[in-house]
């Protein structure tokens, strides 16, 4: 955990319910203000932040605490009291800070909601291509917020050009049923994430027309910016390609023009490539160019015809 998520994701939150808690303001409209300006800031950093570390369920946690603080305020104890505004000159300041604070959590919320919603642009759907199991969206949706692939959208930008076919991909963690997905503190080693070696399955029927494999994985969190996809496999699924990447070396069973069928395996996930830790990237895209093959035109991508976003939880039954 990172000390910037020690900080948003944990003593922030917990130094916001605590201040809810023990230091209700007095007066109607500085404890309103003061509940308002909490429960943005906890909706912003729920929505647009990455909850692997802490779990997904943290911010509903969070949520709950603040229902309870809030309930307990005003059924049990006297507060906030009579009048508007009765808080204390040190209290109004901190009021008016968390207002300000609040106003960024809200910035933070909206432009995160408003990546839930799916564009009315082209849009392709896959099975699942990965076996049985939990698993967490770690970037997905439709504003830059919550999915960084869009920066590469921008065709001002040179550098991105080869790589815009994968501005609208989703990143995939394999976790615990308790949204856990690793071993240990900070591990280095690739393996010892829950998301490494999980099989990696056909998402539709067709031909493999590229097959990119023999990348070492990297140790977390160093990446190879030489070789940005890593291994991957691309599957012609008809009228558009599905890439599969950051694959394990080694790992990948198909090769260039072979066949393949929706919940055929076709390799393992890794940490090979621009990959800070183990996960699968997935993308869409109409054509293969073959000088930059992913810079194909990017497609929005359902899995089982749902539009996953950030922190989404899937739960692929047998």
């Amino acid at each position: 955990m990172s000390w910037m998520v020690m900080v948003t994701q944990v003593l922030l939150p917990l130094a916001l319910l605590a201040w809810m808690a023990f230091y209700p303001a007095a007066g109607w409209l500085a404890w309103g203000v003061q509940l308002i300006s909490v429960t943005a800031v906890l909706l912003g950093i729920g929505l647009a932040a990455l909850w692997a570390v802490p779990p997904f369920w943290v911010p509903y946690a969070y949520g709950f605490v603040l229902l309870l603080i809030v309930a307990t305020h005003l059924l049990l104890k006297p507060t906030p009291g009579p009048g508007l505004w009765r808080a204390s000159t040190a209290s109004s300041i901190a009021i008016i800070m968390a207002a300000l604070l609040g106003s960024f959590g809200g910035y933070l919320g909206w432009h995160a909601a408003k990546g839930r919603m799916l564009p009315e642009e082209a849009v392709v759907d896959i099975a699942p291509p990965f076996p049985p199991g939990h698993y967490l969206i770690a970037h997905g949706g439709s504003t830059p917020m919550i999915n960084v692939h869009l920066k590469t959208l921008n065709p001002t930008v040179e550098r991105f050009r080869p790589w815009r076919g994968q501005s609208k991909a989703l990143d995939i963690f394999r976790i615990t049923p308790l949204g856990l997905h690793k071993n240990g503190w900070k591990p280095t080693d690739p393996a010892r994430y829950t998301t490494f070696g999980v099989p990696v399955l056909s998402p539709c029927s067709g031909e493999v027309p590229l097959v990119v494999d023999g990348i070492e994985d990297m140790p977390v969190p160093k990446m190879d910016r030489d070789h940005m996809a890593g291994n991957y496999v691309a599957i012609n699924c008809g009228d558009f390609f599905v890439i599969l990447a950051h694959l394990r070396q080694g790992s990948i069973t198909v090769a260039a023009g072979a066949r393949v069928k929706t919940g055929d395996i076709l390799g393992q996930m890794g940490n090979s490539g621009n990959s800070s830790e183990p996960h699968l990237h997935v993308h869409a895209q109409r054509g293969l160019p073959e000088k930059a093959p992913l810079a194909g035109m990017p497609l929005w991508l359902t899995i089982d015809n749902r539009f996953l976003v950030r922190n989404d939880t899937l739960h692929v039954v047998p």
